[in-house]
């Protein structure tokens, strides 16, 4: 089956290994050219532009940044869908606000092909291990078809009754979950320096909470005060994953007060010129309030 995969930032450049290791042909596209050198050396075919790389396709991966950037290759007459093989599948593993997946559902169904919000929690390490959690919602023929491919990349997998903005839900649920861990992990650590109490306790005792390897990962991350974004999830990326939590709150009438917290947090250190930082970096914000050097 020949697969497509668009976007290969540090999260998609794992998963699509992840399909070429398992033997999938593969298309690929990147708005940066040169981060498809790798792929077009192990064996995929590089494409000059979004409709290139789907020709010829029956299974569409997309990991673009944002709603924008998705509506902006997908959408239109020159867009994505409009040019996809009739009853193709299209799988963003994004995470989109609810709101957006309504409109790509809506886009495909006119166009004649499916889709599914297949949004993956885990970081690029998990990417490229592929050993990633996936929420699976839309079409559940076209979910069926997905399964045995996308377990390339995602070893647990959690199809889910329903529309496909619930997956997209899911997934802002969960990274609502991460984030209050890190800011309360930060937070404690910084009060721990600030009476004198010990740091690296600290650490040991959430490392000891947790079962999940990147929640420890988190742990200790922040005890070392290692921002450095380069193969995690940045700051960027991070502010608009709570600006998406904070807008999903407010349709829902559902206040998020921390993820408000975090939001400010995280604009403080944009201001900093901290945009590529891992998104841990708020602990930055965390001391700097506490009248302690940033680091």
């Amino acid at each position: 089956m020949n697969l497509a995969f668009l976007g290969l930032g540090n999260m998609g450049s794992g998963m699509a290994h992840c399909l070429l290791r398992a033997g999938h042909p593969l298309r690929v596209w990147n708005r940066s050219a040169g981060k498809m050198a790798a792929f077009e050396a192990a064996g995929a075919v590089a494409c000059t532009s979004p409709l290139e790389a789907i020709k010829g396709t029956h299974i569409v991966f997309s990991s673009l940044m944002d709603d924008a950037s998705i509506r902006a290759v997908f959408g239109g007459p020159e867009g994505v869908i409009a040019h996809m093989l009739p009853n193709a599948i299209h799988v963003c593993v994004t995470t989109i606000s609810a709101e957006c997946a309504d409109w790509l559902a809506e886009q495909h169904q006119a166009q004649g092909s499916r889709y599914v919000s297949g949004p993956v929690v885990g970081r690029p390490d998990a990417s490229a291990q592929g050993t990633l959690l996936q929420f699976l919602a839309g079409d559940a023929g076209a979910i069926a078809e997905v399964q045995p491919v996308s377990k390339a990349f995602a070893n647990i997998q959690v199809p889910m009754a329903g529309p496909a903005r619930v997956a997209n839900s899911q997934k802002l649920c969960v990274n609502f979950f991460i984030i209050s861990l890190i800011e309360t992990m930060a937070e404690c650590l910084t009060f721990a320096e600030k009476t004198g109490a010990s740091a690296e306790l600290m650490t040991q005792f959430f490392e000891r909470s947790f079962a999940l390897p990147g929640l420890k990962g988190y742990a200790r991350r922040l005890l070392e005060h290692n921002s450095d974004g380069t193969d995690g999830f940045s700051l960027r990326g991070g502010l608009k994953d709570v600006r998406l939590m904070l807008d999903a709150a407010q349709r829902a009438e559902c206040p998020l007060d921390l993820a408000t917290l975090i939001e400010e947090k995280m604009r403080e250190c944009l201001e900093r010129g901290l945009e590529n930082a891992d998104w841990s970096a708020i602990q930055e914000a965390t001391r700097v309030r506490a009248g302690l050097q940033a680091r």
